[in-house]
């Protein structure tokens, strides 16, 4: 487009880029984008500060250098976290995290190419493809929605798939998956990109397309397997593959807030410029260790709460009654950091809640998985253990089983499971044993 615009309008362009870049640099300073790592509003803005400062640069501007510093000092932050964070995903989910990792793989390209700087070794992003792979539901059209989510991505994720190929894996898998993804998109309903996400990331395609890299599925394609993410703390089942009568879909979360590495460097502090919780964001978060979503057959049953409020019983969890620390259920209490629009991280204990998967196993189409998450509720609430279980039998049949203990002196008495679908009503059918229903 430069070469087809005037002297003027040229200038007109140059005024307004350096003054919305003047005004995001002064902004950094200030509004909390500015300081919280790995969160989707950082990535997206200092991307479009780096990108004014180097279209301001070629004009001799005094404040450029300034302007790229708080990049580059942000932004490479960024990636010595990342390095911590071994199985590619990112805790805001896969919907956000495509938000957030558009914004990643640009930073990757720009600093390589105008500063040297090489981070295409960096252990998240080896294995971020997975995060895109191991999270599609069969049909390559909606993926797990842990955390808020849209159903599938925010931004491409053609995009950091080809990028991935190009520059990282160089295999053919991600040309592979972006194919499908793109051959497979929705025409119609509530999973079809909006206007201003759908065009963003075209010009990177381009950009960094590889044809010579043949379009090649990844290695057992076709068969379901487990895959485990060990620091988002999910394990998921029968993801990446066609729509089909006997494909399903499975996935359990018990992990930490954060992710095991964030939430280990903020109790642990080894890093000095790390100032805690103040340090990140984990908002877009939900109260939902030992959750789970099921599409048998590749229809989803048990779903996700996706964007909402963050209510406990919505992430298919247990919520114990009556909490004397009851917030907006009463008498039934959830998960730490419950009751809000975003989930509230910093308040009370909230930023010490944890799960963790206990077990992770597959044999043929057979399927076990659990996970503790006594650490996600409140020591008001005196649980000695919530564990819960899950046994796929066959591509239909799912055993969830809930082990619960608690402090002789504990003040509950009831539990509640709630299992939440968004696409179809569950007909509850009483059933009798031994003369009780």
């Amino acid at each position: 487009l430069y070469r087809l615009v005037d002297r003027d309008r040229r200038k007109k362009y140059l005024k307004k880029i350096e003054k919305v870049t003047s005004d995001m640099y002064e902004y950094s300073k200030v509004r909390s984008w500015g300081k919280q790592f790995l969160h989707n509003h950082q990535t997206t803005n200092m991307i479009a500060l780096l990108s004014g400062a180097l279209v301001v640069e070629e004009y001799k501007s005094a404040q450029v250098n300034a302007w790229k510093q708080v990049v580059v000092d942000v932004m490479e932050k960024t990636m010595f976290l990342l390095n911590h964070v071994v199985d590619g995903s990112l805790d805001e989910g896969v919907a956000y995290g495509s938000y957030t990792a558009k914004s990643i793989t640009q930073y990757v390209f720009l600093a390589k190419r105008h500063f040297g700087i090489n981070h295409l070794e960096n252990n998240w992003l080896r294995m971020h493809f997975w995060f895109y792979y191991s999270t599609l539901l069969p049909g390559y059209q909606r993926t797990v929605g842990i955390a808020d989510s849209n159903y599938n991505w925010f931004y491409g994720p053609e995009s950091q798939l080809i990028f991935l190929d190009t520059f990282v894996l160089k295999n053919g898998n991600g040309n592979w998956l972006a194919g499908q993804i793109r051959k497979h998109r929705p025409k119609d309903g509530p999973m079809v990109q909006s206007a201003a996400q759908r065009w963003s990331t075209l010009h990177t395609e381009y950009l960094w397309y590889n044809p010579e890299l043949v379009s090649n599925p990844p290695e057992n394609h076709g068969t379901p397997t487990m895959h485990i993410f060990p620091n988002w703390g999910v394990v998921t089942y029968g993801a990446g593959l066609p729509y089909a009568q006997t494909n399903s879909f499975l996935s359990f979360k018990s992990g930490k807030l954060g992710g095991r590495a964030v939430y280990d460097i903020v109790h642990s502090q080894p890093y000095s410029w790390i100032d805690g919780w103040r340090s990140f964001n984990p908002g877009h978060e939900h109260p939902d260790q030992n959750s789970f979503t099921f599409a048998p057959n590749g229809q989803v049953f048990v779903s996700e709460a996706l964007y909402g409020p963050k209510l406990s019983h919505l992430n298919n969890i247990l919520v114990f009654a009556p909490s004397p620390t009851s917030e907006c259920n009463k008498p039934w209490e959830g998960q730490l950091g419950e009751c809000s629009q975003w989930l509230k991280w910093t308040v009370n204990a909230s930023g010490d809640a944890a799960g963790e998967i206990i077990t992770a196993s597959q044999q043929g189409e057979a399927v076990f998985t659990s996970g503790e998450a006594v650490g996600a509720y409140s020591s008001s609430m005196k649980l000695k253990s919530v564990y819960r279980c899950l046994l796929l039998f066959n591509p239909q049949t799912l055993l969830v089983l809930d082990h619960i203990e608690k402090n002789e002196d504990s003040p509950l008495s009831f539990v509640s499971a709630f299992f939440h679908n968004l696409d179809i009503d569950f007909k509850y059918v009483p059933f009798r044993f031994i003369n009780k229903f």
